[in-house]
């Protein structure tokens, strides 16, 4: 009796999906499959079997549609999906599509609905508040906050010098942090060593089990997700994350009494993030629900998308001693042995095609997955409204990093012109909806690493380096460095 009931059930749900098939069929011609699609339920068990292994399932779309010209399409359970892998047609979906997948709904218990996480109509509104925030100005009223937690970091990772490989990742992830807490929000480092491990590790824990949750589908079930034991275990998660938030936002508002607005000559006012967020609260253009949601987005995205970059990037200049002893030139000839200052940024090509080429081979976002509300005209082919779209562009050059022998790390590309920092380079995301905090992260990166290289020379072995895909792209194996120090 039960095998025929299950039977059943199965019949009804393929004549649910072979009719939702056939009613979305009408319209624009359709481009190839995605290879390994099979009739009927498409990529379906492709995605479910790669649950706790995601790179898998992306390097597998990725590289298929880049075999197959750029663009193709399969469906995952009722529902069509695009994978966009041509440049072109990646900046054209990215600025045509900005809601985002259904899929970081499931970070709103977490991250509330801040620039992240929240509808593009309510993202318009607010990125347009919060842009003044993320200003040149203020990048460069930063850099002695940068400057001071570069020799800070330097000073804890001595311990390891002369000696062998160690994992920087855990050094360079509480300075970011830190670095945050000081510069972008303005308060003092919080101090409780305890506090602090717990919240980044709840934060590493809570990531794998958000981004499970779109193939899982049996966990999308509060019931279900209940009876796991699994919504106990995120409600403790939850509870350090969100702690966190409190704490950063109590100890501004202890700092912010008393306390002038500072403007600049112009009248303009340049002011750090979480000071504009709560001049706008107490404005009432801000509600403090979102003044909340958005403080947890920037704790959450802020720290460790740098601090993973900067381990990648040190990992790649110690595997190539060539590139990294003519950054090193670079470094000694503008600045000598003193801190950097904002004439120096520009001053600094090398560098910055050092951090561009590490943007290119190690992605922090590799992919962006959304909503396709409206028909979209790519170069050949049409996105149907109602669908879904991955769009990848990075992960497709030529020198792929998913490959071990594959290691050319050539920051001179950038300079000749071969690799352009255009439109079209996903460093960042693409689009309109790119990361706000671009110019933040390129700074800061820029003035971390001008301290390590001089002081300290790094080896690496990139042929051990192994990467996980949980919404960021991350090494999580292999990636320990050596240093030494230069005088």
């Amino acid at each position: 009796m039960l095998s025929l009931i299950l039977i059943y059930v199965l019949v009804v749900c393929l004549g649910f999906v072979i009719l939702k098939r056939a009613r979305s069929s009408r319209g624009h011609a359709l481009p190839p499959l995605l290879p390994g699609s099979l009739p009927i339920i498409g990529y379906t068990i492709q995605v479910v079997s790669a649950a706790r292994n995601q790179f898998r399932l992306l390097k597998a779309v990725t590289s298929g549609s880049a075999e197959k010209g750029g663009i193709t399409t399969t469906t995952f359970g009722t529902e069509r999906y695009y994978f966009i892998t041509d440049p072109q047609d990646a900046v054209t979906a990215a600025n045509s599509c900005l809601q985002r997948h259904y899929a970081f709904d499931f970070c709103k218990p977490w991250l509330g609905d801040g620039l992240l996480t929240t509808s593009a109509e309510t993202w318009k509104s607010h990125r347009k508040l919060l842009s003044p925030a993320f200003s040149l100005p203020v990048i460069h009223g930063l850099l002695e906050v940068f400057n001071s937690q570069s020799r800070k970091l330097l000073e804890e990772v001595a311990p390891h010098d002369g000696k062998g490989p160690f994992d920087h990742d855990v050094y360079l992830t509480k300075n970011a942090l830190e670095t945050l807490c000081v510069g972008t929000f303005g308060i003092n480092i919080i101090d409780d060593e305890k506090f602090t491990q717990k919240y980044i590790k709840s934060l590493y824990e809570i990531i794998p089990m958000v981004t499970r949750k779109f193939v899982e589908v049996w966990s999308q079930s509060d019931f279900l997700y209940k009876l796991s034991g699994l919504k106990e275990k995120e409600d403790q998660l939850l509870d350090t994350l969100h702690s966190m938030t409190d704490k950063v936002l109590q100890e501004k508002k202890l700092a912010r009494k008393g306390k002038e607005i500072k403007k600049e000559v112009t009248g303009i006012e340049y002011r750090p993030f979480l000071d504009l967020l709560l001049d706008l609260s107490e404005n009432g253009e801000l509600s403090d629900q979102y003044i909340r949601e958005e403080t947890q987005t920037i704790i959450a995205s802020g720290f460790e998308t740098t601090s993973n970059q900067l381990t990648s990037t040190l990992v790649l200049l110690g595997a190539h001693p060539e590139v990294q002893e003519k950054m090193y030139e670079e470094l000694i000839d503008v600045l000598q042995d003193r801190d950097v200052e904002k004439e120096d940024l520009n001053k600094l090509v090398y560098t910055n095609a050092v951090i561009l080429e590490s943007l290119r081979l190690f992605p922090t976002v590799p992919c962006l997955l959304r909503c396709v509300d409206k028909d979209v005209k790519l170069k050949n082919y049409t996105m149907r409204a109602g669908s879904y779209c991955s769009i990848s562009p990075l992960v497709v050059n030529v020198n792929s990093p998913w490959k071990a022998e594959t290691t050319h790390f050539e920051p001179e590309k950038w300079l000749n012109g071969e690799y352009k920092n255009n439109s079209e380079f996903a460093g960042f995301g693409l689009g309109k909806r790119g990361c706000i905090g671009k110019t933040y992260a390129m700074t800061m990166m820029k003035v971390v690493l001008s301290h390590f290289i001089r002081r300290y020379r790094v080896q690496a072995d990139m042929s051990q380096v192994r990467v996980k895909f949980e919404f960021l792209l991350k090494p999580v194996s292999g990636h320990e460095i050596r240093i030494q120090r230069r005088n």
